[in-house]
């Protein structure tokens, strides 16, 4: 009888996933199973709105409906999430694993930090002679970047050697903390002998900044990573790591799932053990897999390529149809015509499902219409199989995939992602498991740009529901949705005056990115209009209804804000600058974005004009960005 089996995964550990599933499918009963995948890009940092959003695809299925669970918890980027679904299940009767984090009375495999960082660390101290090495972690109160932080510190006290407090630093396992924390050694030419990055993201990060800065890996500088992710076997040199061995984590997985399934007694929670992965980034260069490895990718660099891009030019041609359509009729219209044309990439078999009403009632504010989740009914504008598109219709959380039907003579694999706005949530997307995008780890930036798309059409039915198409065009600059200088003369004045009648205090603050220079000459303009685009972001988010924030210059902005004090002018300024360093932790941009922040507040019992206000905090923002400028490169990284 076929089964099926619901994964709950995160999507940026895509790569640890797809080897899991390997082990999965390895399974002697996995065949006779179809597999769910049930993906999120939460993260640490993010908005927690957008995480909610994106956590919420693990209730859109009810656990119920299906036979086992798998539940990669200590990748889910959210404790809490994991454990509540780990209890559901428990509660429902249906057999649930859970990977990586044990939960009480839930059978775990886990995998061992101990054994593969155990030995890198031991063959960095015992063969290249290593004497100091720093520990790049991730979040200080994560528990795999802890344990393998004790790993180090046991195999350096064994040989006498010590890990001192200084030489442990923190990171958020993306890009930022490795690339400072390079940019301050080599400014203090303070090298150890070895970096040892608790994941391999940092780790690729710091080779790319200190190749960058013109030192080499690993004459100069060992470094090291954990995970033996694909791009770390490509990279040259090869990056020396820990392999967790997921693919044997699926198979576990599977053994404990049909354990459970067959009313069999559960095998004790194994343990899998990490594998070290010696290779060229600590200076092995005696292995010629890598040279193979890297001739095997280098000979599809090229299909990647173009299938990248490929992508990307569908995926404009899809988001300029949508921003054409004027209801949901035509939206439907225009993206079951797209996808009967386009779908070499999204696999053999898809859907994209959407609450209706996200669109039906565009004046509506989206907490008016949707739940913090999922609503029972949506409606399959896209159902793709067979090689034909199928007609629209409604499908529900029982059924997920419409028309789903169990196939004896094949495993199907379904990936599973959310659309969302922040927190709401009113769609999602499913693609088959021999889909490119997920093949080439592009679903999460595909699904990010689909939103955007809809959000942004769901605001110009919105405008134009509410009659002021006309005046956002004229009064909005393009780039950023922020007023322009037109609309900053009009509108500007007016609420200046009202503060004045009211005998209120508002506040004038510019705002100027600093480096801009920098940013587009070393990087190119489409970075520049990155950095733009996020502070103007970071400007909006702190924007109440009757203030207004003006593009005044290239990289300068004004932003206006009625009934506001110095205490709320201070607050203003933190959560912009606050946004910008978790932009700047999570991002992937290779620098960092920060603005230069000025403002007065008006005095209504001796008002001034207002131009004199805005020349004022013009000036305050200027000094602030010559001592910027100031102490640049004088930062701890």
């Amino acid at each position: 009888m076929k089964r099926k089996l619901a994964i709950y995964a995160n999507g940026y550990n895509i790569e640890q996933l797809r080897q899991a599933l390997d082990g999965i499918q390895s399974h002697p009963r996995a065949k006779d199973s179809d597999i769910f995948i049930f993906m999120s890009f939460a993260s640490y940092g993010e908005n927690p709105a957008h995480n909610q959003g994106e956590l919420n695809i693990y209730n859109l299925g009810h656990i119920e409906d299906y036979d086992g669970i798998i539940i990669f918890s200590n990748h889910l980027n959210s404790p809490d999430t994991a454990i509540k679904l780990c209890r559901r299940a428990k509660e429902k009767g249906v057999p649930v694993v859970s990977v990586g984090m044990p939960v009480d009375d839930i059978p775990c495999v886990r995998f061992s930090n101990d054994d593969g960082m155990r030995a890198l660390v031991t063959h960095l101290v015992e063969y290249h002679h290593v004497k100091r090495l720093i520990f790049l972690g991730g979040p200080a109160d994560h528990g795999d970047s802890n344990e393998r932080l004790e790993v180090t510190k046991s195999v350096l006290a064994a040989h006498g050697l010590e890990l001192k407090e200084e030489d442990i630093v923190y990171g958020d396992w993306g890009n930022t903390a490795p690339r400072m924390l390079i940019d301050r050694l080599v400014e203090t030419k303070t090298l150890p002998d070895a970096l040892v990055c608790a994941n391999d993201v940092m780790a690729l990060g710091a080779v790319t900044e200190f190749t960058r800065l013109g030192y080499n890996v690993p004459d100069d500088l060992i470094i090291t990573g954990f995970d033996r992710f694909s791009f770390g076997t490509h990279y040259y040199p090869a990056l020396t790591t820990v392999n967790p061995n997921f693919e044997e984590i699926g198979r576990q997985c599977c053994e404990l799932i049909y354990s459970l399934l067959d009313g069999r007694s559960v095998p004790e929670s194994p343990v899998v053990p990490s594998l070290f992965s010696r290779a060229e980034s600590c200076g092995c260069t005696d292995q010629p897999e890598y040279v193979r490895i890297r001739n095997q990718y280098c000979k599809f660099t090229y299909q990647h390529y173009l299938e990248t891009n490929a992508i990307d030019m569908f995926e404009s041609i899809l988001r300029h149809r949508i921003s054409e359509t004027t209801d949901y009729a035509s939206l439907k219209k225009e993206i079951r015509d797209h996808y009967s044309k386009t779908n070499i990439f999204e696999g053999r078999e898809f859907y994209l499902v959407i609450n209706p009403e996200y669109f039906e009632d565009v004046v509506a504010k989206e907490e008016e219409i949707l739940v913090n989740g999922y609503k029972d009914q949506m409606e399959a504008v896209v159902s793709y199989h067979d090689g034909k598109m199928y007609p629209e219709g409604h499908t529900n959380r029982h059924e997920i995939i419409p028309s789903y039907q169990k196939r004896d003579d094949e495993q199907r694999i379904f990936y599973i992602a959310p659309l969302h706005y922040l927190q709401y949530n009113y769609g999602y997307m499913v693609f088959s498991g021999d889909a490119t995008i997920i093949r080439q780890n592009m679903c999460g930036p595909y699904l990010e740009k689909l939103q955007q798309s809809l959000k942004f059409l769901r605001i110009n039915l919105r405008l134009d529901g509410l009659n002021k198409d006309l005046t956002r065009i004229y009064n909005r600059d393009p780039m950023t949705g922020l007023y322009n200088r037109l609309a900053y003369e009009e509108k500007a004045a007016a609420l200046y005056e009202q503060s004045l009648i009211d005998k209120t205090h508002m506040m004038v603050m510019f705002v100027d990115i600093n480096y801009m220079k920098r940013i587009n000459d070393r990087y190119g303009h489409l970075h520049g209009d990155n950095a733009i685009k996020t502070v103007a972001d970071s400007i909006r988010s702190v924007l109440k209804d009757d203030w207004i924030a003006v593009r005044f210059g290239g990289d300068e902005f004004l932003l206006i804000a009625t009934n506001c004090n110095e205490e709320a002018a201070v607050q203003v300024r933190h959560s912009i600058l606050s946004y910008l360093e978790i932009k700047n932790h999570n991002g992937t941009q290779p620098y960092e974005i920060s603005a230069s922040c000025g403002y007065v507040i008006t005095d209504p019992e001796t008002p001034s004009n207002l131009q004199e206000y805005v020349k004022e905090a013009d000036n305050l923002m200027y000094k602030i960005k010559q001592e910027v400028h100031a102490n640049d490169g004088k930062s701890r990284y």
